[in-house]
């Protein structure tokens, strides 16, 4: 009998009480921000949905990391390796899909409520344009570049086109999702040997998907990486879905016969 169904709907509610945790600290801080800005700033500031956008991605990379943790408890109670892996990675799909509808819902009722009552006036933030500022040719500015290429993924305000803007929000934080399970079953598989070249074989993905969504998008490139300009669409699409299939494909090797640790 399939018993990753059940996994599946088992981490989906454990992560989604984690993130319920983390959407209630976030908003929490969020509020505050605006109290703050319409009392001492200009009245001024970003939605809830734009906070959330960036601030997930680091989220979901921390549960990714976590997910490795489940494997000893599954395998204990009979379930298999393979099904563990197919139950995460459902899991890690309806977290994903969860949490850029639930930052909408947030980001309205906030506009709805608090918008009014305390007469924000909610920015349009370029987050596309921030990773083309960076322009040197010193090893500080390539690593500046390298950082903010990471926080400030790929964003399309739901203004513009909401579904498209959820789309990109959930590709986002899933794979960062992804990257993590990556990074923590490959050092649960044998330590720092393998988990080292996982963290930047996961950054050099990272970089890949960022800069062939912003080049599919038309969005500002980092000038090292603009060779990518010429490919199509279609290129993209499938180079993006390989990264997706083969990154799943390394977590499967690395949990499929391991050691399981007490």
């Amino acid at each position: 009998m399939k018993t990753y169904p059940k996994v599946a709907i088992d981490l989906y509610i454990v992560q989604m009480v984690w993130t319920g945790f983390f959407l209630g600290i976030t908003i929490a801080l969020h509020i505050f921000q605006l109290i703050g800005s319409a009392m001492w700033g200009d009245g001024t500031n970003d939605s809830f949905y734009n906070s959330s956008f960036i601030s997930s991605n680091i989220f979901m990379l921390v549960i990714g990391m976590i997910a490795i943790s489940f494997l000893s408890h599954y395998v204990e109670n009979g379930v298999t390796r393979r099904d563990y892996f197919k139950g995460t990675l459902l899991a890690s799909v309806g977290v994903s899909i969860t949490i850029p509808v639930l930052s909408m819902i947030l980001s309205f009722v906030e506009r709805l409520l608090l918008g009014n009552l305390l007469n924000i006036t909610y920015s349009d933030p370029d987050i596309n344009s921030v990773i083309a500022e960076i322009d040197g040719g010193h090893i500080g500015d390539f690593i500046g570049g390298m950082v903010q290429q990471i926080i400030f993924t790929p964003f399309i305000d739901l203004a513009d086109h909401w579904v498209l803007s959820l789309a990109l929000f959930s590709l986002n934080i899933f794979t960062y999702y992804l990257l993590g399970w990556l990074i923590s079953s490959a050092f649960y598989h044998s330590g720092v040997l393998t988990g080292i070249p996982m963290i930047i074989l996961g950054l050099v993905f990272l970089t890949i998907e960022d800069t062939l969504l912003r080049m599919m998008l038309d969005f500002p490139l980092r000038y090292h990486f603009t060779l990518f300009d010429s490919l199509p669409s279609s290129a993209t699409l499938i180079i993006i879905f390989f990264i997706f299939i083969f990154t799943a494909w390394l977590i499967h090797r690395f949990t499929k016969r391991v050691r399981i640790k007490m």
